[in-house]
């Protein structure tokens, strides 16, 4: 099923680029075929197949000979992955429209967007490490004093 995964990259992908579409549409062509129970006539998942494969040989004939011979069930494995991907960015979605956070109704737990958008900086916690690094981590309360007490900032 490597068809339905490719329709939707390479139709993306077409978008901006012209040497895509033609992928893009032997991906269409190979989808309409297979949900009407017919075999892919195009060759396009052979297509497909030879160019990954023929990419990965460069860099391990091991794994590319693990991926040509179970080639059909990574193609549906990734299917189900693009597909619960999909689901949970959905539910994400709808959760963020019905309730205003990606959670579900009246969760705590974190969530990169409010009901303007992404969190303002004032809203991250400050935090260095040794080399100096600053990470943002979420928070109730801004408390800055650790912070600039380990990076000599006398704010």
């Amino acid at each position: 099923m490597i068809c339905i995964i490719a329709l939707v990259v390479f139709g993306i992908m077409g978008i901006f680029s012209a040497t895509h579409r033609e992928l893009a549409k032997d991906a269409f062509d190979c989808v309409f075929r297979r949900v009407t129970l017919r075999p892919c006539n195009t060759g396009f998942d052979e297509k497909m197949k030879g160019m990954i494969v023929g990419r990965l040989l460069l860099k391990s004939p091991t794994a590319a000979k693990h991926v040509n011979r179970h080639f059909e069930l990574l193609s549906w494995l990734f299917l189900a992955i693009t597909a619960v991907s999909l689901a949970y960015s959905a539910w994400g979605a709808y959760n963020y429209w019905a309730y205003g956070n990606c959670n579900g109704p009246q969760s705590s737990e974190f969530c990169i967007l409010t009901q303007t958008g992404l969190f303002p900086q004032s809203q991250f916690n400050q935090s260095g490490n040794e080399s100096g690094e600053i990470y943002y981590t979420p928070c109730n309360e801004t408390d800055f004093s650790a912070w600039r007490a380990r990076n000599g900032s006398g704010q």
